[in-house]
């Protein structure tokens, strides 16, 4: 029998017995249990109310745990199968049914295992946790492999330069587009590629005979590499080739004002090897306004007479960019100027000078044509001369 009802039985005992005894002490009380008055005796009613009487169950070798109780038989192990809440229910059991399927009624058991639940709930955890940090340093060190792998097969920038490097050349190399060599960046790449051989002896190479002529010399372009200008225009002294579309009385005032201060320009940067601020400032206002005229007249205006002189205006304006820059003194000084017998002087000495190609002027288109057929030639046969 648990605890509770154990007490529970005992103090019920001690209450019969206690009234039994102070009965006749009280004066008026239970007086319906008199003989007298037909009631129940006291014996008669304890015994109908504990089960038997009183003083047989304080006489009974182990006291009141020999009587019956009215909430069933003592030490059963079933105390609440029997009681006054009648039926055999237990006093827990209510409509909402029992509290967990997997207690057992025992607390001191239930808790122990409750305790032992949470122990194998812990170590389950744990376990689970070790496993998500064995994964995640697994996938850093993935993560990590995946890196060295990508960076041994990335190529680095200097890598990329060199490939971009290789494939222009091979590009400027094999009969490139002829408004590649227009623009000299075909001969730029060409230059680029031997530039490391012009300190090569030649006096075996069949090469020799690659000499150049000094006329088209003359209608190559160079520029400093410090801008995009073109001095092809102020070749001649500040004279400029004007184009037939612009030859027009509608553009005679801007045209002559033009052609003044280009000279002007020249000859300042031939004395003081620089050019007045303000005369480049004017000139590039009146070319602008010029530009400007050209445009409101193309629907009046041959297509091919408005493609010519709108190039021709381009020219000029990229003419003003070389006026601009400090070294615009060594364009008309003649140290830019091309002296050279053969490519490799050519390419060696535009190497020194820091020089590279700019784009043909109408007119220049033939000399290009020569000079990059000379280069491309001289590249083939440096490099037959290189193969084992």
């Amino acid at each position: 029998m648990s605890e509770y009802p154990r007490k529970r039985s005992m103090v019920l005992l001690l209450a019969f017995v206690t009234l039994a005894a102070t009965e006749g002490r009280a004066h008026g009380q239970f007086r319906m249990f008199q003989p007298s008055s037909g009631a129940m005796s006291r014996p008669s009613f304890l015994t109908s109310g504990i089960g038997m009487s009183p003083v047989a169950a304080l006489g009974t070798p182990g006291g009141a745990g020999a009587f019956t109780m009215p909430f069933g038989a003592p030490n059963t192990g079933n105390a609440l199968t029997s009681s006054a809440y009648g039926g055999g229910a237990s006093p827990y059991s209510s409509g909402y049914g029992t509290p967990s399927s997997g207690y057992s009624g025992d607390p001191v058991a239930d808790e122990i295992k409750a305790q032992g639940q949470l122990l194998v709930n812990q170590q389950q955890a744990y376990s689970i946790r070790e496993k998500v940090r064995a994964d995640r340093i697994d996938n850093k060190r993935k993560a990590f492999d995946e890196y060295l792998y990508e960076k041994e097969r990335t190529p680095t920038a200097e890598e990329e330069r060199q490939r971009l490097m290789q494939g222009r050349l091979s590009r400027a190399r094999n009969n490139p587009p002829q408004s590649e060599i227009w623009s000299g960046t075909a001969l730029n790449e060409l230059q680029a590629g031997l530039r490391k051989t012009v300190d090569k002896p030649t006096s075996d190479m069949s090469t020799l005979a690659n000499i150049l002529d000094e006329d088209t010399l003359k209608h190559i372009n160079i520029t400093s590499g410090r801008g995009d200008g073109n001095a092809g225009l102020l070749k001649t002294g500040g004279k400029l080739p004007w184009p037939d579309g612009l030859m027009d009385n509608q553009y005679k005032e801007e045209r002559e004002r033009i052609s003044s201060q280009v000279a002007d320009a020249v000859k300042q940067a031939e004395l003081n090897h620089q050019v007045d601020s303000g005369t480049i400032r004017q000139l590039t206002q009146d070319t602008d306004a010029l530009a400007k005229k050209l445009r409101k007249q193309v629907g009046d205006m041959a297509p091919g007479g408005f493609i010519e002189a709108s190039a021709f205006l381009n020219s000029l304006t990229s003419s003003i960019t070389i006026l601009k820059q400090r070294d615009v003194g060594n364009y008309f000084s003649g140290k830019y100027d091309l002296k050279a017998k053969n490519v490799q002087e050519l390419v060696k000495y535009m190497s020194d000078k820091g020089l590279q190609f700019t784009k043909a002027l109408p007119g220049d288109e033939s000399a290009y044509l020569s000079l990059y057929q000379s280069m491309a030639n001289y590249d083939t046969a440096l490099r037959a001369v290189a193969l084992p």
